[in-house]
């Protein structure tokens, strides 16, 4: 593959493959059904009632959470996109759940504001690893990547 790594984290990210949600503060790692916005931030459905949610909430009054989303792909390697996770409320929150349905329709969508909810990543950095290499990709460069077609995984 000729692509960017700006291009691969970006398709990675998509919504497409399973996610596991870091939170700091939180001793393991939680599953998490993720989207990729039409600007490129990651977006995070979570139910209410969850460890994850328990993990996201803001420390002292805070509006965020510093968190990571990492990502395996058997052949392109796993990507770790780390920010703060804020969750959003009312129209924000539809916006962002018609973005998410857009790349991964999944019926928990309904239930935003009643029993789930979604949170945004602002990305402060973008890390592809495949083998033994390790790119830092710009934060930038990956918000502007176009995300690739991969092939139907078996």
């Amino acid at each position: 593959m000729d692509a960017s790594p700006a291009a691969v984290a970006r398709t990675l990210a998509s919504g497409r493959l399973p996610g596991m949600a870091h939170v700091k503060g939180y001793f393991c790692p939680l599953r998490v059904r993720h989207a990729t916005g039409s600007d490129g931030s990651p977006l995070l459905l979570v139910h209410d009632r969850s460890h994850l949610a328990e993990a996201l909430v803001p420390e002292d009054g805070g509006t965020d959470t510093g968190a990571v989303l990492s990502i395996d792909h058997p052949s392109h390697g796993r990507l770790w996109l780390s920010g703060w996770a804020t969750r959003l409320d009312g129209i924000a929150a539809r916006a962002a759940a018609l973005e998410f349905a857009e790349v991964n329709p999944v019926s928990d969508l309904l239930g935003i504001g009643e029993g789930h909810s979604i949170y945004r990543l602002d990305l402060a950095e973008v890390r592809l690893a495949h083998g033994d290499s390790l790119v830092e990709v710009d934060v930038d460069e990956y918000l502007d990547a176009e995300p690739m077609v991969l092939p139907a995984q078996r």
